[in-house]
């Protein structure tokens, strides 16, 4: 069986291309490139196009999508100083047109791509579950940067909400490297991993608890509290202007 998984789907102008670099790693690389006016695609390896790293949670999240039982999935991953913002979701209520959207870069899939797209997350999906894990995994010195970055990364399901009869799903995908910012903020709802915080404006998001770098009162919901978090987590809800 291969350790390694490559497909691209080619359009005129644009492809998406999805990369498993080992069955072992819990992790693919989702890229979109885009024809230049030479002929030639843009080349990911040279630092071209766009490239994410999605986890098996977002797998999950995707093929949801493609199964047809989530009507769109929207990930934020936030890495140091670069946002990037995934988009997977169906183009209208006929679900026959898939819209992939990585950063700036757009692109549509339709029949058999769909249906391809779909086997091989599949595949993947079920080969990290065996063998990414469990039992040990030892690093080759060729991949081993990027295994290495494993502990930097953390992964929050925001929220889901009903569409058409059809799930919405958020997550985002942040670097543990991040600089902190003071707000202050009512508590108004605490579940197991994040807080749901209501502003002066009355603007409310949840906000991961992994985020929160200062003590708080779930307690005190009838005050205002100050809270340190992650700059990220703001600037992803266009709190700062």
């Amino acid at each position: 069986m291969a350790d390694f998984h490559t497909k691209t789907f080619y359009g005129q102008k644009t492809s998406v291309r999805v990369t498993s670099p080992s069955k072992q790693v819990p992790y693919i690389f989702l890229s979109c490139i885009n024809r230049k006016e030479s002929g030639s695609w843009e080349k990911p390896s040279e630092g071209e196009g766009k490239t994410v790293r999605l986890s098996i949670e977002e797998i999950i999240c995707i093929l949801e999508v493609l199964n047809r039982r989530s009507a769109n999935w929207r990930g934020y991953h936030v890495f140091k100083e670069r946002k990037t913002e995934i988009y997977v979701g169906w183009e209208d209520e006929s679900r026959q047109v898939l819209r992939v959207k990585i950063g700036e870069y757009k692109k549509k899939l339709r029949f058999p791509n769909l249906n391809f797209l779909t086997l091989i997350l599949a595949h993947i999906l079920s080969e990290k579950i065996e063998h990414a894990t469990s039992g040990t995994f030892e690093a080759k010195s060729k991949g081993k940067e990027v295994v290495d970055e494993e502990g930097e990364y953390g992964v929050f399901s925001e929220h889901i909400t009903a569409r058409d009869g059809l799930h919405i799903v958020e997550t985002t995908e942040f670097s543990v490297s991040r600089d902190t910012i003071e707000i202050e903020a009512n508590i108004k709802v605490e579940s197991q991993k994040a807080l749901l915080i209501t502003l002066d404006s009355g603007e409310e998001f949840w906000i991961p608890k992994s985020t929160i770098h200062s003590d708080y009162d779930v307690k005190e919901k009838d005050k205002p509290q100050k809270f340190i978090v992650d700059k990220w987590i703001i600037e992803k809800h266009k709190i700062l202007k």
